[in-house]
C-alpha cells in the first residue's frame, strides 16, 4: 500500500523533525546524530521500512533529513 507507506515517511519525518527542534530548544544545539534522538528523544522506527540518512551540518544548523521508504520483506 504505497500510500500508506507515503503517510508513514511523513509522519516519521515530521516526529524527527519536532524532536530536533525540541532538542535545540531545550539544549541550544541540534542534535549531533539520529542515534542521539533516539536515546534522548524516543524517536523509534521500523528501519525495515524506511532508510533515514540524517546528516548533522553544525550545531547551530538544522540538519538535513531523507526519509526513504524500502520494500516490505516478503
Amino acid at each position: 500500500d504505497n500510500t500508506t507507506s507515503e503517510e508513514q515517511a511523513k509522519s516519521l519525518e515530521e516526529a524527527i523533525r519536532r524532536s530536533i527542534i525540541q532538542c535545540y530548544a531545550v539544549e541550544g544545539t541540534y542534535p549531533p546524530s539520529l542515534d542521539y534522538l533516539k536515546q534522548h528523544y524516543g524517536i523509534f522506527y521500523d528501519s525495515n521500512l524506511f532508510y533515514v540518512d540524517y546528516t548533522p551540518i553544525g550545531s547551530n544548523i538544522m540538519p538535513d533529513i531523507t526519509i526513504i521508504p524500502l520494500e516490505p520483506p516478503e
